[in-house]
């Protein structure tokens, strides 16, 4: 039983600390750190992603890091189990984030998320911090409920267009700006 619930407060961690790296490092701390400058740069272009091998390199050093802190306070097999639950939604998260800006959408629940998303992007960076959530943004104040979002002509994502306007099947969700 402790494994299993080691492994979902993992999932549900990784949520939480999508939601502040994000909110906190990305757009509320003042001058620079490791997270801001790549995050700018998809701000910036839709299509921009840090490279794999930052990515990598990070998800490595905090495993080593979490594993060692956790071991202080619960044995190695539900350390494990908390860094599979919390690893396995940071891939997620990652191929989640990609997918919003690179494919098209398989299901509506993932234009709901893509919608928050891209409000966050086009809209208001001080609102709408979760990717793979929306609860943290309601727990913490900056969520935004969005019906239908600006997104400006320079940065619509292919999957969006056909014949350079919105296709049909998103026009109830997005609108073309600029």
């Amino acid at each position: 039983m402790a494994i299993l619930i080691s492994f979902f407060t993992g999932i549900v961690l990784w949520t939480l600390a999508e939601y502040l790296m994000h909110r906190f490092l990305g757009h509320e701390h003042k001058g620079k750190n490791f997270f801001k400058a790549e995050h700018g740069q998809h701000h910036a272009k839709y299509n921009y992603f840090a490279p794999a091998y930052k990515k990598a390199l990070l998800a490595v050093v905090v495993t080593v890091l979490l594993f060692a802190v956790l071991q202080l306070v619960i044995n190695a097999s539900a350390a494990l189990a908390f860094l599979a639950g919390f690893l396995g939604m940071y891939i997620l998260y990652e191929a989640t984030h990609y997918r919003f800006h690179i494919r098209k959408p398989v299901a509506k629940p993932f234009i709901v998320l893509r919608k928050h998303h891209f409000y966050h992007h086009f809209h208001n960076p001080k609102t709408n911090h979760g990717v793979t959530t929306r609860f943290w943004d309601r727990v913490f104040g900056t969520f935004v409920p969005v019906e239908k979002v600006r997104v400006p002509r320079k940065m619509a994502m292919q999957w969006l267009l056909q014949e350079e306007e919105i296709k049909p099947d998103y026009a109830p969700h997005f609108y073309l700006a600029g």
